[in-house]
């Protein structure tokens, strides 16, 4: 009994420590993740007249998330839709672009999401193998005395 209880506690120890270093892997991810989208964003150099961060670069989600918002009213103000726009214009041509640079926006909004859930994820699985390996070790304890 008391080798089965040994063997039990340490696959529960060792799933926590598993658990813990792939929760800190995913954080770190996450931060990685963050910087590189806000590094890409700097570099392009995008200001769209966010009332927040006058004269500013986007380089958050929530910079770019405005900014997408007004990119959108923009165009719609300008140019309607993209059906309203005669084929071959130049006006096609404005209107494209200020949807690749919105689409482009929206993809850092995302981005920056599943870098949080990477974030929100990891923090889950650090406390996951903490509890889980706490519990064995405690569970151990618990049957030696019982012993």
């Amino acid at each position: 009994m008391a080798r089965m209880t040994r063997s039990v506690t340490i696959t529960v120890v060792a799933l926590g420590l598993v658990a813990v270093a792939l929760g800190i892997v995913f954080i770190v991810n996450g931060f990685l993740t963050q910087g590189q989208i806000s590094e890409s964003l700097r570099s392009e150099q995008v200001t769209l007249g966010i009332p927040e961060n006058p004269g500013g670069v986007v380089d958050t989600a929530r910079e770019a998330q405005v900014a997408q918002g007004i990119l959108e009213e923009h165009l719609r103000e300008n140019y309607g839709t993209y059906g309203d726009t005669e084929r071959g214009s130049a006006e096609r041509d404005s209107y494209l672009d200020g949807t690749t640079l919105r689409n482009s926006l929206n993809l850092a909004v995302m981005g920056f999401g599943v870098s949080q859930m990477l974030l929100g994820t990891g923090a889950f699985m650090v406390l996951t193998g903490i509890a889980l390996s706490g519990s064995g070790l405690v569970t151990y304890r618990l049957s030696r005395r019982v012993s």
